[in-house]
């Protein structure tokens, strides 16, 4: 016999069903909503790949969009709207498959809803990364290589992630000894500690308007044609000021003695969470530029980590080493240490196991003055 408890249990499930079934019972109805919902969709996708050539995700990696999560998410529920509208699969054969078919339609629709919002969404936001500035790019380097350049990156890591002490830092040295180098590994590092991350080389021919004209490209600032320098450092300090945590590194400085603020260059201050790192072949480093910046120096490498290097960039192994006897040495030595002459010479000895060309290129690098390596570095 049955309780006063299942009686209303039923009584309750019965009017559930049949008020979901008042809901929906039109199936032809949502049927024709769900077909305009799958071919909007499809078209967004299609749109969305055409307008976006790529999506940019943490640490400045790119992928494409046919790699989106929201673009595959978009094919499956087309799939699924395909499956459902099938004649064969809309045959209605019985009240529980009727039922069923109801329920998938419904939930689909609501799907098909929250991925055209999301959309909507993700395809503003890719747009305004399209057209603003960039968020930072991996910049292509080879790796370090040797004991004291590699204590040296590590050096700046800890000074990049030190946010209180160190918002200005300037590595400086002498040409060819690897400022650059080193700077493209702590930019690329910085790519995930960062929300944007700028590279801006100096003109050959360094003026005010030269490094804002370089630093606006990549901030998308933009200049009128008649605007004085002052003029364009206010519209560039405005720019950043509309940036959250950012880096900005500027390549080859010369030995121009200026100051920041008159580029519109913001000079971080202590906890501001922003990096303004330079480097240079300037020894004047007591000049206004350098004011309150930490200063790293790139001495000339030790003779192991100069040797190490040459070996690497020379890909050669350890049988053609064996025969060469102890060129490669030599020739790293006669280098000075300094990297843009070692991996000079070692790009141009690649591929070569000929002893007598090893024996050439030394006799080359010994018949020159050691200070005529150095001035032509």
């Amino acid at each position: 016999m049955l309780s006063v408890e299942h009686v209303v249990s039923g009584i309750l499930i019965g009017l559930s069903i049949l008020t979901y079934w008042n809901e929906v019972s039109n199936i032809d109805d949502r049927k024709r909503i769900l077909k305009g919902k799958a071919q909007c969709c499809r078209a967004k996708v299609r749109d969305f790949k055409r307008k976006i050539s790529y999506i940019e995700v943490v640490g400045g990696k790119k992928r494409k969009p046919d790699d989106c999560k929201w673009v595959k998410e978009g094919r499956v529920l087309v799939k699924k709207a395909k499956h459902l509208l099938n004649p064969v699969n809309g045959q209605s054969r019985g009240f529980l498959v009727g039922l069923k078919m109801r329920w998938d339609v419904s939930t689909l629709l609501q799907d098909l809803e929250v991925h055209d919002r999301l959309g909507h969404k993700l395809l503003r936001q890719a747009m305004f990364d399209a057209e603003g500035p960039c968020r930072g790019k991996l910049l292509p380097v080879k790796e370090v290589v040797g004991r004291v350049p590699s204590n040296t990156l590590d050096r700046l890591k800890d000074m990049f992630n030190d946010d209180d002490r160190f918002g200005r830092i300037a590595i400086h040295g002498i040409n060819g000894i690897g400022k650059t180098f080193l700077m493209m590994h702590l930019h690329n590092y910085g790519l995930n500690e960062f929300d944007y991350v700028f590279w801006v080389s100096s003109a050959v021919e360094f003026t005010i308007e030269s490094l804002q004209d370089a630093v606006a490209a990549v901030v998308k600032c933009d200049f009128a044609s008649g605007d004085h320098w002052s003029v364009r450092a206010r519209k560039l300090s405005e720019s950043f000021a509309k940036l959250g945590r950012f880096a900005l590194f500027l390549d080859a400085v010369p030995k121009t003695v200026f100051s920041s603020n008159q580029f519109g260059i913001p000079v971080p201050a202590r906890g501001s969470n922003c990096k303004l790192v330079l480097c240079t072949s300037s020894a004047s480093l007591e000049s206004i530029l350098f004011h309150d910046f930490k200063t790293v120096k790139v001495k000339p490498l030790p003779k192991n980590d100069a040797y190490e290097l040459f070996i690497n960039r020379a890909q050669i192994g350890e049988e053609t080493i064996s025969s060469l006897d102890g060129i490669p040495w030599k020739l790293s030595d006669r280098c000075c240490g300094v990297p843009h002459r070692i991996v000079d010479v070692a790009s141009r000895m690649c591929g070569i196991s000929d002893p007598h060309e090893w024996k050439n290129e030394l006799f080359k690098l010994e018949s020159l003055d050691e200070k005529n390596i150095s001035r032509s570095i």
